[in-house]
């Protein structure tokens, strides 16, 4: 089994809570490597180095870190065990996943190796402009592509708690936020135009420390779920936000989610905008993004709430 840690998540946290895991899988008799790495770039080289030799791959981070474990382990027999320690852990809590506890994070891995396999879908993410770099990368929570992506990227430059500098940043983003004007082609079909506030291409559907843009959305199902939000001003998305919490905002006028599989999203002018995913930077706009279904064998149990896709056969 290898095991990735992310040494830098939650100021530290994931490296500490890696190597409590590390000792406990190896009490209970696994075999484990150490692949974690100073950076991204270290730990993935090192872990596809040897991949095809693992039956599982548990990352211990945040969403930017099962990202990046998605990424590894997409389209082969490996499974992915989440071990929750950033500082947002959005897709962990999509799972029901326990945070902050590593004995019972490792409990529920030993177990998990023992059950059916789990598949769920991942999205990938390609830039889509003239000029753009080939670079594929995978995210398994959302994509942000608004007013969204903006709050992302300012409050990763917090060293606040995650739901905390969210707010805060929603806060400082909202003064000079304007609608953006956007084109989109959705599944193929013809481009459409429109100005909207919130934009964001949802396969858990939960971001922001807990916030449930699209409370309807399964992991497992093969779609992607389009959240669009126009029409509202300032002051109106100071009173949208607390209701996303609570997954109430879905019947505003102002929202509307549609099930989608692939979308291509640009603007029409303006500013360069880039896209946040799982709570990192990806390729600015435009870009591609579609669903990838069962691309990821997944160390856990779903809740009952995911529908919980399963594959024959026991454990790998």
């Amino acid at each position: 089994m290898g095991l990735l840690a992310n040494p830098t998540a939650a100021q530290g946290t994931a490296h500490r809570v890696g190597r409590q895991v590390g000792q406990l899988l190896r009490l209970a008799g696994i075999s484990v490597v150490d692949l974690s790495g100073p950076s991204a770039h270290v730990a993935r080289a090192r872990a596809r180095d040897i991949r095809d030799s693992l039956t599982a791959l548990v990352v211990v981070g945040g969403d930017g870190t099962v990202s990046l474990g998605a990424e590894i382990v997409a389209g082969s027999a490996v499974r992915l065990g989440i071990v929750p320690a950033g500082s947002g852990n959005d897709f962990a809590r999509a799972l029901g996943l326990t945070i902050n506890d590593p004995e019972r994070s490792t409990r529920s891995l030993l177990h998990a190796l023992s059950r059916p396999v789990v598949t769920i879908d991942a999205i990938e993410i390609l830039a889509a402009g003239e000029h753009a770099l080939p670079h594929r990368s995978l995210a398994l929570g959302n994509v942000s592509f608004g007013f969204d992506a903006l709050v992302n990227a300012r409050a990763n430059s917090s060293r606040a708690g995650h739901t905390v500098r969210y707010t805060a940043a929603t806060l400082r983003e909202l003064p000079t936020f304007s609608p953006l004007p956007y084109w989109i082609e959705i599944d193929g079909g013809e481009r459409i135009e429109l100005d909207a506030t919130i934009l964001t291409l949802c396969s858990s559907g939960v971001f922001g420390g807990g916030m449930k843009i699209a409370p309807g959305s399964r992991i497992d199902d093969g779609r992607l779920e389009l959240v669009t939000v126009a029409g509202i001003g300032r002051g109106q998305l100071v009173r949208f936000f607390p209701r996303v919490y609570k997954g109430t905002h879905t019947s505003l006028d102002a929202v509307d989610i549609r099930p989608v599989r692939e979308v291509t999203v640009g603007l029409r002018h303006g500013r360069p905008m880039r896209a946040y995913a799982d709570g990192e930077p990806r390729a600015e706009l435009p870009l591609r993004a579609r669903v990838l279904p069962g691309a990821i064998r997944l160390l856990a149990e779903l809740p009952t709430a995911a529908g919980g896709a399963h594959e024959d056969g026991g454990a790998q």
